[in-house]
């Protein structure tokens, strides 16, 4: 089959399995994970040609699971703002789009069903588990052919995907393939095959009235396994029309003074702010290079050097290896260098609920900590700095990699991504040299300063943009209780950024929980920060974690007249055993009063992302 593809799909396409003709005459599946776009999507037009040369139905099937790691309110948000322009487009474009959400009632193994029933199924290419076990599983047992496509890099890495251990060594190996690819249009896919129409092993969602429609996705969302405590970034908006016109902005506005603007984190304008864009396959990349290579600026360079090499380096380091988190992937002398500082003593060490509250030294560090929670971004320049302070305050290497790539992953919007990994393992040496003499705890790892970098940044224009409202309602918001459910939700609302006040109410004042935190059962996206806290020796039970909680926030006495409440304890927590269904559902229920007041307000249609080429 792959012989009939033109060349420039033809590099991108790996085939998965040893089956070569399509099975029978059910439709090509077009399985996309990752890339959610129409222009210049090579998984849909390689959908197009196989369907078209063996004269069977196209079916575009886009799933959105629970299993990701860090499955959450604002990623699921972002992906189903993509569903909405995917449906429209695919309408316009006259190809058969379906949406499956897994959630309560509908969690059936429909990638299973479609590998004994399809024709042929493609999918994008995402590098990194668990992604690349579900397509590894559906390969081995399909009873048709399995391919993967590169939609995400425009060296392909099916063509190069080689593990370079220095930026400048895939910028030399890479200069032909890249200077060819810029310099060509993507060709355009006139083929038209027949939409697939027949029947499907799920009940699939009806876009317009289900997602378009702000109050009805919500109701989705609730049924959804994911944390609801990591709120949507209200102002971003997710999607291919958002990232084009974000990318225009930038083309039009802020590309000639790349150059000169993108190491200032206090200048939000300065960069493209597109890497969730990319991330998320909203935006063509191929596109970007290829329109910023026009421009033939200084500027346009350097933001070229960003997006072609310290961007897709990355991807074809993470394509290359067998196990992208672990820290083997780190050079010899790096690992010798955390060997031979293991023993040094931390001043200062944190637990990573701490760091995760941006409870850290650093007032800095803290402002960055809370861009993540609050934003989903964190500027580039700033990056490595956050995340080389990480190791100052944690016991070991495999420690300081795992918070650090769990609080990226977890919060931004570009997370979860090869960029996010190796830009984590950089912070530990990836890609780098050694640097003498040796330094306590970082070795010859490269140390960044905080303070140095504080020195020469705006700090108080930072922390007021980071400082900015994530949303609209009125504030601040008031949660009347102190109970481990109200201190929940009390969390929440602060560490997304908004003014939140406790009122201690007569039934808040009596505790009604003492049972050890051991006998309890927490929701699962509790669990490790509650296990954070009991590393603490005088955190035992269940009212000592809503203490830890709480702290910081503000109390007072009663509710003001005329404000929001979005939750009230009235004693209904009678027993250990209710207590995760009852978190759940009072969490949703607070989330409910923010969605009413934010999801329904018109959002930019221009996305604002992070990682910021």
């Amino acid at each position: 089959m792959m012989e009939a593809l033109p060349g420039h799909l033809l590099e991108r396409t790996r085939h998965l399995n040893s089956i070569a003709e399509p099975h029978g005459s059910g439709p090509v599946v077009v399985w996309l994970k990752s890339s959610f776009r129409l222009h210049e999507n090579p998984a849909i037009d390689v959908g197009k040609h196989f369907a078209a040369k063996h004269n069977l139905p196209l079916l575009i099937y886009h799933a959105i699971d629970e299993r990701y790691p860090h499955a959450s309110l604002r990623h699921h948000n972002m992906l189903l703002d993509a569903a909405v322009d995917m449906d429209q487009g695919c309408r316009k474009a006259g190809l058969r789009y379906v949406l499956h959400i897994a959630r309560e009632g509908h969690r059936p193994s429909v990638m299973k069903s479609f590998g004994q029933s399809a024709s042929c199924i493609i999918t994008d290419m995402f590098p990194l588990p668990p992604w690349t076990d579900w397509v590894n599983t559906i390969a081995k047992n399909a009873a048709c052919p399995v391919y993967d496509i590169d939609c995400h890099c425009v060296i392909p890495m099916p063509l190069f995907g080689k593990s370079v251990d220095r930026p400048y060594k895939f910028r030399d190996a890479t200069k032909k393939m890249r200077k060819k690819r810029l310099q060509a249009t993507w060709p355009a896919t006139d083929l038209q095959p027949e939409a697939y129409s027949g029947p499907l092993p799920f009940e699939p969602i009806n876009v317009v009235e289900q997602v378009k429609d702000m109050n009805k996705r919500f109701e989705l969302l609730r049924t959804c396994s994911i944390d609801p405590s990591v709120l949507p970034v209200w102002h971003e908006r997710g999607g291919e029309q958002a990232a084009l016109s974000k990318w225009q902005q930038f083309y039009d506005k802020g590309l000639n003074g790349y150059a000169r603007r993108r190491n200032n984190a206090a200048d939000p304008n300065g960069v493209s702010r597109l890497s969730a864009a990319f991330h998320y396959g909203f935006l063509s990349p191929m596109r970007v290079a290829r329109e910023a290579a026009a421009v033939g600026t200084k500027s346009a360079e350097k933001y070229l050097d960003e997006l072609l090499i310290f961007r897709e380096h990355p991807w074809h380091h993470i394509f290359s290896v067998t196990d992208p988190y672990a820290s083997s992937n780190l050079p010899e002398w790096a690992l010798q260098s955390w060997r031979d500082t293991s023993d040094d003593p931390r001043v200062i060490r944190l637990k990573d609920h701490q760091m995760e509250y941006a409870e850290s030294p650093s007032t800095l560090w803290n402002i960055c900590q809370q861009s993540l929670l609050r934003h989903g971004e964190l500027h580039n320049n700033l990056r490595m700095t956050w995340g080389k302070a990480v190791p100052l305050w944690t016991e070991s290497l495999e420690h300081s990699l795992f918070i650090g790539q769990t609080l990226n992953d977890k919060y931004a919007l570009d997370g979860r991504d090869p960029s996010s990994v190796v830009g984590i393992q950089w912070c530990h040496g990836l890609f780098d040299r050694p640097f003498f003499p040796s330094m306590p705890v970082m070795g010859v790892v490269r140390k960044r300063d905080i303070l140095t970098h504080a020195s020469r940044l705006d700090v108080d224009s930072y922390e007021h943009h980071v400082n900015r409202s994530p949303g609209h309602g009125e504030s601040p918001y008031h949660v009347v209780g102190t109970d481990i459910v109200a201190s929940s939700v009390a969390r929440m609302l602060h560490d997304n950024g908004l003014d939140v006040c406790i009122v201690e109410n007569e039934i808040s004042k009596q505790p009604t929980l003492h049972s050890a935190v051991e006998d309890i059962e927490f929701p699962s996206w509790m669990e490790e920060r509650v296990a954070s806290m009991c590393e603490q020796n005088d955190i035992n039970t269940v009212n000592d974690v809503a203490v830890q909680l709480r702290k910081g926030l503000s109390v007072v006495e009663k509710v003001p007249k005329d404000s929001l409440q979005v939750h009230e304890s009235k004693g209904e927590l009678v027993g250990a055993e209710s207590l995760s269904t009852f978190i759940q559902q009072s969490m949703w229920e607070s989330v409910a009063h923010l969605w009413q007041s934010n999801a329904s307000t018109k959002r930019k249609n221009a996305s604002v992302q992070t990682k910021l080429i």
